[in-house]
């Protein structure tokens, strides 16, 4: 009886989320249909035959309609001995910026890529409320196997629109050096 009613929970729990992810996804296709309406309208009026007043009120229209443009860029970088993140808005001003150091990781703990990556964005969450429901864009530098991870864990709280991986690093390193042979010399007896 306890295990079918922990399933159920589990269950209805699940299904929330689920709804509620679609209820966002709502909204935007709603604003994507506004758009759309609005961009058949101009085709069939030119704006030299609109009044001023008609004028002011597309204008308005139009920046009402911006709402699916990506508003913040999440910059997560792995270097060589730290991890860091930083969201800017589309012009480049930075607004959050934290490092592996930000949330008490040391040394080298802060090339544990999953326990920095996992706080850090704990931190961003709790601490960028700006983001909202806006429409973020995320690059990804040298973030190879824990990509699914980042997004997952971001996509639970941010509406994520693009993805972008820059991975710096070569897949096989640099060349190694040349072995160099041990001289062997015969022992005469």
């Amino acid at each position: 009886m306890n295990l079918s009613n922990t399933l159920f929970h589990n269950l209805t729990n699940k299904l929330q989320l689920d709804t509620h992810l679609f209820e966002k996804e709502k909204v935007y296709v709603e604003n994507l249909q506004k758009q759309i309406d609005y961009l058949k309208k101009l085709k069939e009026q030119d704006y030299k035959n609109l009044s001023i007043t008609e004028f002011a009120k597309s204008k308005q229209e139009q920046t009402i309609n911006q709402d699916l443009m990506v508003m913040y860029i999440i910059n997560i970088s792995f270097l060589k001995a730290n991890t860091t993140i930083h969201v800017s808005d589309i012009k480049g001003n930075i607004k959050l910026f934290y490092s592996a150091g930000s949330v008490g990781l040391t040394g080298k703990q802060k090339r544990k890529r999953r326990i920095a990556v996992v706080k850090l964005i704990s931190l961003l969450i709790k601490k960028a409320s700006f983001l909202g429901n806006k429409p973020v864009a995320i690059h990804l530098n040298n973030v190879n196997f824990y990509q699914s991870l980042i997004v997952n864990k971001l996509k639970q709280a941010l509406f994520i629109k693009v993805i972008k991986s820059f991975n710096q690093a070569p897949y096989n390193g640099c060349r190694k050096p040349k072995v160099r042979r041990k001289k062997y010399t015969k022992k005469f007896k």
